[in-house]
């Protein structure tokens, strides 16, 4: 595909990167570079403007910026779409946002199995080295779309026989608080950027090195006790990401 490239004017008050950046901007509002598609080589931009790679590639890092494109390493750059990103609390579960967005909740368990409590691994249950606990995998999904991968660690002591429950049907919490009358009353979160490796791409039907938002949860009971940590991988191509914290004017 040829694209309508505008000439720059080296002797405008405008720099040539911003010149560039402009041209290529409208041609991605216009959708004559269309959601999806691939820029063309940095070599080839260079030609079609005649100026050097540096120029190009500070008009591409502007376009990265504003989130109009992104790359991919050893693959290319690609124009993002450009539909709005919906609002994602993680002050709530899963399946509580889901309905609340007007979703249908569904999950796909990878796995389920009884283990013992390991600290190295989960340090918010230092003190609870040992104890039996579920680890269970799954794929949480919003009108067939797959939106998260969570490995969720759940101690057993307040609710023995949880791994008998059918969690590609039920809500981990509504199950805690149904069956065990135990109530998730507060929620911790440590949150960073990651990128999708080959696992996870596959998982979420997304490119490798694709942006997540990583999400280590602990939730606390009624009881002020830890009962799970989980580590949940999220789509940040759809969604941002929110919480609420309540403040008192004493701190």
């Amino acid at each position: 595909m040829t694209l309508p490239y505008t000439t720059v004017d080296p002797h405008s008050p405008v720099p040539l990167y911003h010149q560039i950046y402009l041209d290529l901007r409208q041609m991605i509002q216009q959708e004559i570079l269309s959601p999806g598609a691939m820029l063309p080589p940095e070599i080839d931009i260079c030609q079609a403007y005649n100026v050097g790679r540096q120029t190009v590639r500070q008009a591409i890092a502007h376009l990265v910026d504003e989130d109009l494109v992104e790359r991919f390493a050893g693959r290319g750059t690609f124009v993002r779409s450009t539909h709005d990103l919906k609002q994602f609390f993680l002050d709530r579960s899963f399946s509580q946002l889901m309905r609340e967005m007007g979703k249908e909740p569904k999950s796909k368990v990878i796995s389920v199995e009884l283990a013992t409590v390991n600290t190295e691994k989960i340090p918010a249950f230092m003190k609870r080295k040992g104890a039996d606990c579920l680890i269970l995998e799954r794929l949480r999904i919003g009108d067939d779309e797959p939106i998260c991968h969570q490995i969720s660690t759940i101690l057993l002591d307040q609710c023995p026989g949880l791994e008998q429950e059918d969690f590609n049907q039920a809500s981990l919490y509504e199950v805690l608080a149904r069956r065990f009358h135990i109530l998730i009353n507060r929620i911790d979160h440590v949150v960073r950027a990651v990128a999708a490796d080959d696992y996870r791409a596959n998982l979420l039907g997304v490119p490798k090195d694709t942006p997540l938002l990583f999400v280590g949860t602990t939730a606390y009971s009624d009881n002020g006790q830890a009962i799970e940590y989980s580590t949940a991988y999220y789509r940040a191509d759809y969604y941002e990401y929110s919480t609420t914290q309540t403040c008192c004017d004493d701190k």
